[in-house]
Order: C-alpha cells, then structure tokens, then sequence
C-alpha cells in the first residue's frame, strides 16, 4: 500500500459547527482516502444541529475522536485543540463544508516525504460549480494576502507544483513540527485570516509552502457565516491588517506602508457603499489591537529567519480584484443558494 511506503502519519483535524448539511459529506470523502495512515479529531464548537450526531454516525468505521465544546470558541481556538491533540508527523485540517478527493492525502503525504523544506502544503481546492476557490495565497502590493485564482474558472492554469504564500485552512496540511516552532493559530483572530497569519509566520522563520495542485478539494466556502456577511467582512478586515502588522519584516512594511493605507481606506469605502459597515468597527477594533500586535511583532521579529517578503509580492492584483467585485455582485443579486 502507498501509506506503508510512504510511513507518514496524519491526522485530518475537523472542525465542526452547526454543519448539519455538510459533515457527513465531508467525513465520508476522508473515509474514501486511498490513503489509509490517518486518524481524525473532530472539533465540535457548541453546535445545536444534528451535525453532532450525524458525525458520531462514522465513529465505528473511522478512528475518530470527538473533542466537544459547550461554545463556539472560533475557528482557531478550536484547531489548536485538535493539533496539540495529534501526535502524527502531518496535520490536515478540513472545514466541515470542504470535500476531499480520494487521493489528496496520498499527494498530500508524497510531498511532505519529497519536500523537507516545506512546512505547508496548500491543496487546490474548488468551488461546486468548477471554478477556484484557492491555489494557495498570493500577496499583491500594499500587502493584500489573497486566494491565488479566486472566483476563475478552472482550465489547468495552476496545475503544477510550486511554492505560494500561503495555504487555505479550508483544506491545507501542516507538518507537526512546524507549530513546534513558530506556534499555533491565533486565537485573538476567533476565525478567518488565521491561515494568512500562519503561512506569513511560518515564512518569517524560513519554512517554504508547497501547492499540490493534484491534492483536489472542493469547498462550498463561508456556508456557515454567510459569504459577505457581516461576520465574514468584520474578522477578515480586522484581521487581516494584524496579520500584516506581525509578520511582515521592517524594510518591506515601510515601502508598502502607502499601498496598504490605500487599500484599508478603499475597502472601508467600498464595503459602506454595499451597506457593510462593519467594515468601519473591524478596522476600529483592529486599531485598539495594534498594541498587542505590536508586541507580538517585536518576538516574531526577533527570531526571524526570512526577510525577504518582496520576492513575494506580485504587482497590485487589478485583474483579480476586478474578477472579485465582479463575482460579488453577481452573489448579491442572485438570490439563488449553492445546494449541497
């Protein structure tokens, strides 16, 4: 079999809330893996649905354990539950409403046997309809962090092997080592963002991030919060500006320092116009933050590695941005749902 000759462990961290419509789905596409060296933690975070149920249901088939929370406690509180909880050499998180192919822990675990250096391994992960969700992250100029080929249609345009910014969390793997050293998920984040957060960090202290195009997932993306909702707009904005504040080195900052004013000034003018003025509380809060990030900063950039962010930042992102809004307000003026 492929997992004896490869002898990697993994452990699939899922976190679930309320996913009542999506979970079995979910835990069945890990049960289908052709990889068969894993195991599974199952966050739960309060949920008041079925979900609960429904995944105790493949508790005899699957080596699952149930970690269950009386709240939510955030996306990343709860992942770091899970993680400190596995002992294996590769740690794989799922969302509740991600989909796995039957051979991406099989890619998965090829590339961490193959590539020492890379710490993340960033899977190309879908949307129900074909098109891109995420082929790992890009950073453009005034440091915005984004999903690589966000909303395009799927024509091969990504498919092969290279090293990214950053990997999404809906469905990503991470060697065990690599928390060791540059810690885990930041809880002050509760969700989104905190992949952004971890992929720069594990940058800073000069670990690579590994796409692997053949590893395929599909995501039905924010079914839980709502996409552009309220929720989603406030911690991606406030996050993200902390995200950036922490990790990136000194030298690169102040260059993009005008940049990334512009484009925290733009989105608060853009989100008002739509009616999201949460938009204005996330960078308020994320003000009333900048202390504590900063402080954070100060450690990180102490014990940094890397400094070279710049070989990472790849012009203003106009095409992708315009592909964005033009999704957007597609989804807003469409009042039909994704079925799952």
């Amino acid at each position: 079999m492929v997992s004896e000759v490869l002898g990697v462990k993994a452990t699939f961290v899922v976190i679930n809330y309320n996913g009542e419509k999506f979970i079995g789905r979910c835990l069945e596409s890990i049960k289908k893996q052709s990889y068969k060296n894993f195991e599974i933690i199952l966050v739960d975070n309060g949920s008041s649905d079925g979900s609960l149920e429904i995944a105790k249901s493949f508790a005899d088939e699957l080596e699952m354990e149930i970690i269950k929370n009386s709240e939510n406690l955030g996306f990343a509180k709860a992942a770091n539950q899970g993680i400190k909880r596995a002992d294996s050499e590769l740690v794989a998180l799922v969302n509740n409403d991600a989909f796995l192919d039957e051979r991406w822990l099989e890619e998965i675990a090829k590339a961490c046997k193959n590539d020492d250096s890379a710490g993340i391994f960033a899977s190309k992960i879908l949307f129900p309809d074909g098109r891109i969700n995420s082929a790992g992250h890009i950073i453009y100029r005034g440091l915005a962090v984004m999903e690589r080929g966000f909303f395009e249609k799927d024509s091969g345009q990504y498919d092969f092997d290279c090293y990214v910014a950053g990997a999404c969390a809906a469905a990503a793997a991470y060697r065990r080592e690599l928390f060791d050293e540059i810690g885990f998920f930041d809880e002050d984040y509760f969700m989104y963002n905190e992949d952004v957060d971890l992929s720069l960090r594990a940058i800073l202290f000069g670990w690579k991030i590994r796409f692997v195009p053949r590893a395929v997932a599909w995501h039905l993306h924010s079914a839980s919060t709502g996409f552009f909702s309220d929720f989603s707009v406030y911690y991606n904005s406030r996050n993200w500006v902390w995200s950036i504040l922490k990790n990136i080195p000194t030298k690169v900052l102040l260059k993009e320092m005008p940049f990334f004013l512009l484009r925290n000034l733009t989105s608060v003018a853009y989100f008002c116009s739509k009616g999201k003025f949460s938009i204005i509380k996330s960078k308020m809060d994320a003000l009333k933050g900048i202390r504590k990030a900063l402080k954070k900063r100060k450690e990180l950039q102490r014990r940094k590695k890397f400094e070279k962010f710049e070989e990472y930042i790849d012009g203003f992102g106009w095409r992708a941005l315009n592909v964005w809004l033009s999704e957007t307000k597609r989804r807003n003026t469409n009042s039909d749902k994704i079925r799952v």
